[in-house]
């Protein structure tokens, strides 16, 4: 992701606010923050246990913008508590920075230039829902960056647009200035047989210094009256050119969550995570489950529960959180 100054941000945001109406019509504004306090009750580390705090995870402010019926684009800007400035304040970066050519090869393809979300766990994290509490697992344990720069193309298979294709071609630099000749090639088919069911398969492949990686990710989400269901899994594996030797990651995740009432959503998720490491392996158990208390159609507040436990640590890490979570 591109960083950027503080000021340069609000000159931009107040020239947006001060632009004529007729302007403006052809722009929208919106905007998303995670906040937590969070207890820590448990740690594999010694005098960790009793720690806490209040902190945000992520604030960011979007802007959408349409030049005609054929083009469209959007930059996002944003801040999260592992991005600080020297003095360890929030700084700001830009996320999303891109242009889109819309029916560029006819009815519902679209052509995608900039920095934008690459076609790997996007259908899984809009299912899961709660990317508020926490990434989902190929995000989480770092599979790939959700922002490249590059080119992608997506667009319907079918008549119906029940199937439907995601290819991209980009520098794999995390959203960063190109430091190298290799590029990342992702490609990703969804199909959605019926309302309540979205299946998706995917792979990416990029070279580096030295040896590739090769990797296959699927999901599987069910969308009932009042709860969502879904699982996901990848398996990746990373060769290199100078040992006989390979990086194995595989990893499944199960998640749901439900209608309690009106005003209340039960979230429940569990992640196995193994790994092969030129020759040593290692296995991780994550979960997390809370209530969400929806006090308004645009804020939720969530007290939640984390449980994570390494098989190289005598004991699991468990923190208590209580997670705010608003949209505007």
């Amino acid at each position: 992701m591109i960083r950027i100054a503080l000021f340069p941000a609000i000159l931009f945001l107040v020239a947006a606010s001060a632009a004529p109406v007729r302007a403006q019509e052809h722009l929208s504004f919106r905007g998303e923050i995670y906040s937590d306090y969070n207890y820590l009750i448990a740690s594999p580390v010694d005098g960790e246990a009793g720690e806490n705090g209040f902190g945000f995870r992520r604030a960011r402010f979007t802007t959408d913008f349409t030049l005609s019926d054929r083009f469209d684009g959007r930059i996002r800007f944003q801040s999260t508590d592992d991005d600080t400035t020297s003095k360890g304040k929030p700084s700001i970066y830009i996320m999303d920075l891109f242009l889109r050519w819309k029916n560029v090869f006819g009815e519902g393809h679209q052509l995608t230039f900039g920095m934008f979300r690459p076609p790997i766990w996007w259908a899984a994290e809009a299912q899961w829902g709660y990317r508020s509490l926490e990434q989902t697992i190929q995000d989480r344990v770092g599979m790939a960056s959700p922002r490249d720069i590059g080119i992608g193309l997506t667009g319907p298979i079918n008549r119906s647009g029940s199937l439907k294709y995601a290819a991209t071609f980009a520098n794999n630099s995390e959203g960063k200035q190109e430091t190298d000749k290799f590029k990342r090639f992702y490609g990703q088919l969804t199909w959605a047989p019926s309302e309540a069911i979205d299946l998706t398969a995917g792979s990416d492949y990029y070279r580096f210094d030295g040896g590739s990686t090769l990797a296959w990710n699927a999901y599987a989400g069910f969308d009932l009256e009042h709860a969502r269901f879904g699982v996901e899994g990848f398996l990746s594996r990373r060769s290199f050119e100078a040992a006989d030797l390979a990086d194995t990651y595989r990893g499944v995740s199960l998640f749901a969550n439900a209608d309690i009432s009106d005003k209340h959503r039960g979230v429940l998720r569990f992640d196995r995570v193994n790994r092969d490491d030129r020759g040593v392996k290692g296995h991780e158990n994550w979960a997390i489950g809370g209530i969400a208390f929806v006090l308004d159609d645009r804020l939720q507040v969530v007290p939640n529960m984390v449980y994570v436990k390494r098989d190289l640590d005598e004991e699991a890490s468990i923190m208590a959180r209580l997670t705010v979570w608003a949209t505007f």
